[in-house]
């Protein structure tokens, strides 16, 4: 994600090779994209792209994260060069690139990013009920993080998991709650902070749009949202982000 925010600086011309210490031009329009030689030549711009952030290369300084340097390179150069970076932000300096899905899920505010805390579905569900969804995703992979087991087993592990801790201690229900009071605690301080990056709006938009027009998605609810988004893409993400905020919220209370 680091890597594609780059690249896409340097094609719009929003940073210089020589910004991103770069020797190799990148290829990055999609059309008559040559398939081998085109991705070949993108793999040694990557290369020395990792290069240039582990020396500090021109101004790849991310000694304070991508985040911080994206707006310090936004004031100082060009304000859009943070609009091409999709990512979460978490608190002062916080940030991380979403899972890779094209779902409002991945950027949804929750305690901890980059797990999978989230519901990440294709579906278009409210974003009161996302953050709902949401929550109960975090409750049910700290059930399979706690034990250490493997998230691709939890179809079973999730169910199986409080009846072997019941059958081995007799705490069932204890372990449980436990386990709600743990996610309740860690959703205490949750610092999630509304998107920083247009490009993060117009992935949720995008997505709205396609609900509409490839998966003729047509209720009450999801209209709403089409309307307010074709309206206002920036009054409406508000609006997303804090009923996803809300929607977890509320089912992570303790009491």
């Amino acid at each position: 994600g680091v890597l594609a925010w780059l690249i896409e600086c340097v094609d719009e011309n929003l940073l210089s090779m020589e910004d991103v210490g770069i020797k190799t031009k990148p290829v990055f329009n999609h059309k008559n994209f040559n398939l081998i030689d085109d991705s070949n030549t993108n793999a040694q711009v990557g290369v020395e792209l990792l290069d240039s952030i582990v020396n500090k290369k021109g101004l790849m300084n991310f000694a304070e994260g991508a985040r911080k340097l994206a707006r310090h390179l936004s004031r100082n150069k060009n304000k859009d060069i943070i609009n091409k970076f999709v990512f979460n932000s978490f608190a002062r300096k916080g940030w991380m690139v979403p899972n890779q899905y094209w779902t409002p899920g991945v950027l949804s505010p929750m305690p901890i990013a980059g797990k999978y805390f989230m519901y990440y579905g294709n579906d278009f569900i409210t974003p009161y009920d996302l953050g709902k969804k949401n929550a109960d995703s975090m409750k049910n992979e700290f059930i399979s993080d706690n034990m250490g087991f493997c998230r691709f087993h939890r179809k079973w592990a999730e169910e199986m998991i409080p009846e072997i801790i019941g059958s081995l201690w007799n705490i069932k229900d204890e372990y449980i709650l436990r386990n709600k009071m743990t996610s309740s605690r860690l959703s205490s301080r949750n610092s999630s902070v509304f998107w920083e990056s247009e490009r993060n709006v117009d992935f949720v938009n995008s997505f709205i749009n396609r609900q509409k027009l490839v998966e003729k998605t047509d209720n009450p609810e999801f209209n709403k949202w089409f309307d307010a988004f074709s309206a206002d893409k920036n009054k409406a993400s508000i609006e997303f982000w804090y009923e996803m905020h809300k929607g977890s919220d509320m089912s992570l209370r303790e009491f």
